[in-house]
């Protein structure tokens, strides 16, 4: 079997995703970048698994995508003024560990989960 590289995890990340007005490279985040979240990421990461043959094994979606959204408006305006009034970056406001499209690959050579660094 030949390596996978980031071309074919970027092109695999883009046809599941569709993600609008976003490059993708190595260092894109699934959750932070791409804006998956909840249910959708426990989704894209069965459809990874599938389509490259990797082992997901003790992988948690909560711990990278967080629950399914509820419905918390004093939540919502305080993200909203965070991120978009005071200029914080989503990924000091989410708290969640990062999957990038570079560890996606590194994990479809592996064949296995591994957690990022």
């Amino acid at each position: 079997m030949s390596p996978v590289t980031l071309d074919t995890i970027k092109s695999f990340t883009v046809e599941e995703l569709r993600p609008y007005r976003v490059s993708v490279s190595e260092h894109t985040a699934l959750a932070h970048d791409l804006g998956v979240a909840g249910h959708d990421g426990k989704e894209f990461m069965e459809a990874y698994a599938s389509h490259f043959g990797v082992e997901l094994g003790a992988f948690d979606w909560l711990e990278y995508f967080g629950p399914e959204a509820g419905g918390n408006p004093l939540g919502l305006v305080s993200y909203l003024y965070s991120r978009f009034i005071r200029g914080i970056p989503a990924r000091q406001l989410v708290g969640l560990p990062e999957i990038t499209l570079g560890h996606l690959v590194l994990c479809a050579n592996l064949g296995k989960w591994q957690p990022p660094n």
